[in-house]
């Protein structure tokens, strides 16, 4: 990417071969034809809890959660893979599951680690934690709110319990 005080290289932003995106005015997709990024974010909660500027970012990209991510000691396993969201905040990794393939309800807070291995093995964590809660929850006479429910059906399908 070049700047107009930078002598020598005149190719423009929309002409940069190293940015995989098209800059069109007025226009917004993907290249090549198929990548939709706007399904791969997360929630809405995220962005008011967690204000992260460009200052504080050098880097977001997509990953997946499988389930050699899932630790040792974790009474539920991840079944199928899960797309992410990485955000590299200069000091630490922030993984969250991506709200266009895990819709969960309520307020999601990214995981945060010093690696994004490690970031993968908290967030694998976390949502074991949660189906396990829900769990308990649901068969404790408890009746759930709707939208935990949901959480619960979700997890459900993508998490299983150690073999």
């Amino acid at each position: 990417m070049t700047t107009p005080d930078q002598p020598g290289d005149d190719r423009v932003l929309a002409q940069d071969i190293s940015l995989p995106v098209n800059v069109v005015p007025n226009a917004n997709y993907a290249q090549p034809e198929g990548w939709d990024w706007h399904t791969t974010s997360t929630s809405q909660p995220n962005a008011a809890t967690f204000h992260i500027s460009h200052s504080d970012v050098t880097r977001v990209f997509a990953d997946v959660l499988t389930p050699a991510d899932s630790p040792p000691e974790a009474h539920f396993v991840l079944k199928k893979d899960i797309p992410l969201v990485i955000i590299d905040s200069l000091d630490t990794y922030w993984a969250a599951e991506s709200k266009a393939a895990l819709p969960l309800n309520g307020l999601r807070v990214p995981v945060e680690a010093d690696t994004v291995a490690e970031a993968k093995r908290k967030l694998a964590t976390d949502l074991a934690a949660q189906l396990r809660l829900l769990l308990m929850l649901s068969t404790g006479g408890t009746t759930l709110a709707p939208q935990l429910r949901e959480n619960f059906l979700m997890l459900s399908e993508v998490m299983g319990p150690r073999a």
